[in-house]
């Protein structure tokens, strides 16, 4: 709950020093797209890059990846079997036993595979960020623009 009421707080904070709701919904939403995707350890990298690109708030798109960090490992094995399903080609082991051997047999053919794995997971995450972007950057926005104190309207 503390966690909770400093987010908001912060979030208020920055609307009445003057960011618009259509910047903070934006910064907030690109984070929270771009921290589910299933690159493990490239996120905070990837949010900087896209945050001085469009001219973003930093803190803001970090506000919002770090609150679905725990998400993103929740969601790279539903990506790695969809990308599997989608793109027809099993390149995941069915289950350790199969993995160590497959890690026995060749190391660099087992690393191999779970690059393509991951190339196909973070394709299938690139076909659900889009919509995922625009309906959290509306849901947002409109829930900022209420936030938004009087005289800043």
């Amino acid at each position: 709950m503390a966690l909770k009421n400093r987010i908001f707080s912060k979030i208020l904070d920055f609307l009445k020093k003057g960011i618009t709701p259509h910047k903070l919904a934006l910064s907030v939403s690109l984070g929270i797209t771009i921290g589910i995707i299933p690159l493990y350890g490239l996120t905070s990298l990837l949010v900087t890059l896209v945050v001085f690109c469009f001219r973003l708030n930093l803190t803001a798109s970090h506000i919002g990846h770090y609150m679905v960090y725990p998400l993103q490992i929740l969601l790279i094995f539903p990506f790695l079997k969809l990308g599997d399903l989608i793109f027809n080609n099993s390149l995941l082991p069915h289950s350790f036993d199969q993995l160590f051997a497959m890690l026995r047999t060749d190391v660099w053919g087992t690393l191999h595979h779970f690059w393509l794995a991951y190339l196909t997971a973070t394709a299938v995450w690139f076909i659900v960020s889009i919509p995922l972007a625009i309906i959290l950057y509306k849901v947002l926005f409109f829930s900022f623009r209420k936030l938004v104190p009087a005289r800043a309207k």
